[in-house]
C-alpha cells in the first residue's frame, strides 16, 4: 500500500540519530578492552558490520514512514566510515579496506544520480504546471529533498546556484515594472560590489606572493580561499540582475542576488514607506549583502514576523524589511494597490 504525502510524518529523530549513535559509541569501548586485542581481527570485522550494517538499519526503521527521504541512510553509512577510520585501521582489516576503496565511488555516484534525477523530476513537473521557479529556491526545495535535512540542503544549494549565476549565460528576465521591478540600475550597487571585487582580486595576488615568502602551502590556501571569495561576490553580482523583486497575485518575493530573500503575503503588510531613513524597529532587516553600504528606499512594516533568508540558507525572523527597487513611484502605486 503507497503511503501518501498526507500520513508522512516527522521522525523521531532522538530514536534516529540515538540508536546509530549508541552502536558507535559501544563499538568505540570495545576497542578499548582486553579482549578487543586478543581477538582484534574477528572482534573488528564484528564491528565493522555493527556500524555499516546495523546502525543504517536503525535509522532506516525509524524514519522509513516518515517525510525524511530514504537516500539520507547513505548519510549514516558514509559517517560511518569515517568513524571506523578513526577507530580500526584499514590497512591491518581487508575487509573495511575493501569496503572505503569501492563504495565511495559507488556513493558518489549514487548521489550524484540521485540529485540529477531529483532536479529533472522538479523541473518536469514545474513545466508540466507551467510554473517558472526562481533557481535558487528551485535548488533548495530539491536539495532539500535529497539531504532529508533542510539546513543542509540549503548549504549544497548554496554552493550549485553559485556556480549556476556565476556561469549562466540564459536570457536575463524582462522587468515589465509591473510583476517584477529591478534593484540595481538606480542604487549603483551593481558598480559598487564590481569595485570591491577588483580590490579583493588584486588583495589576492599580493596576498599570494606575501606568504609565499613565508609558507608556500599556506599562501596557496589562502589563496583558493580568497579565490572562492571573488566566485561568491562575482555569482552574486550576476545574480542580482537575474532575480528581481516579484509582485505575484497574493505575495511579494523580495531579492538581493545570493545575499538575502524574503516572501511575504500582502495581508501580512501593515503598512509601507518610501525613505532612505532606518526604522527605530531592532528585528528590522535589510535585504542586502553590505548593509552598512547599500541603499534602501523601501521600508515594510509587518504585523506578523516572517522568516528572512540570508547566505547559505541561514534564516532570521525579522518584522520590519528594508530594500532597494528601483522606479520607486511605480513600485510604491502598484503595491498600495495590493495591500488595499
Amino acid at each position: 500500500m503507497e503511503i501518501t504525502a498526507a500520513k508522512l510524518h516527522k521522525p523521531n529523530w532522538f530514536f534516529a540519530m540515538g540508536l546509530p549513535l549508541v552502536v558507535a559509541v559501544a563499538s568505540f569501548l570495545i576497542t578499548l578492552t582486553p579482549q578487543f586485542k586478543l581477538k582484534s581481527w574477528l572482534i573488528s570485522n564484528a564491528i565493522v558490520v555493527d556500524i555499516l550494517v546495523v546502525a543504517p538499519l536503525l535509522y532506516y526503521l525509524v524514519i522509513r514512514k516518515s517525510n525524511v527521504a530514504k537516500l539520507t541512510v547513505l548519510r549514516v553509512f558514509v559517517l560511518g566510515l569515517f568513524f571506523l577510520g578513526f577507530i580500526l585501521d584499514a590497512q591491518q582489516l581487508p575487509l573495511l579496506y575493501y569496503i572505503k576503496t569501492f563504495c565511495y565511488p559507488i556513493i558518489e555516484v549514487v548521489l550524484v544520480f540521485a540529485i540529477i534525477r531529483s532536479f529533472y523530476l522538479a523541473n518536469k513537473r514545474a513545466k508540466q504546471e507551467n510554473k517558472t521557479t526562481d533557481f535558487l529556491s528551485f535548488c533548495r526545495n530539491v536539495m532539500g529533498q535529497v539531504m532529508g535535512n533542510e539546513k543542509i540542503g540549503n548549504f549544497f544549494a548554496a554552493e550549485i546556484a553559485m556556480v549556476y549565476y556565476a556561469f549562466f549565460f540564459g536570457k536575463s528576465p524582462t522587468i515589465d515594472n509591473k510583476k517584477s521591478f529591478s534593484l540595481h540600475k538606480e542604487s549603483g550597487i551593481i558598480a559598487l560590489l564590481a569595485t570591491l571585487l577588483f580590490v579583493l582580486v588584486i588583495e589576492t595576488g599580493v596576498t599570494h606572493l606575501l606568504l609565499g615568502l613565508w609558507n608556500e602551502v599556506g599562501a596557496w590556501v589562502a589563496t583558493g580561499l580568497s579565490l572562492y571569495t571573488c566566485l561568491q561576490l562575482f555569482a552574486h553580482i550576476r545574480a542580482i540582475s537575474l532575480r528581481p523583486i516579484q509582485i505575484k497575485d497574493n505575495t511579494i518575493t523580495i531579492c538581493n542576488g545570493l545575499a538575502a530573500e524574503a516572501s511575504i503575503d500582502f495581508d501580512n503588510i501593515e503598512k509601507f514607506e518610501l525613505t532612505t531613513k532606518p526604522p527605530q524597529d531592532t528585528k528590522a532587516i535589510k535585504i542586502a549583502l553590505l548593509k552598512g553600504l547599500e541603499e534602501h528606499n523601501v521600508v515594510l512594516y509587518l504585523k506578523e514576523p516572517i522568516q528572512v533568508t540570508l547566505l547559505f540558507g541561514i534564516k532570521k525572523t525579522a518584522t520590519t524589511i528594508l530594500f532597494y527597487a528601483d522606479h520607486a513611484q511605480d513600485f510604491s502605486q502598484l503595491l498600495g494597490e495590493k495591500i488595499r
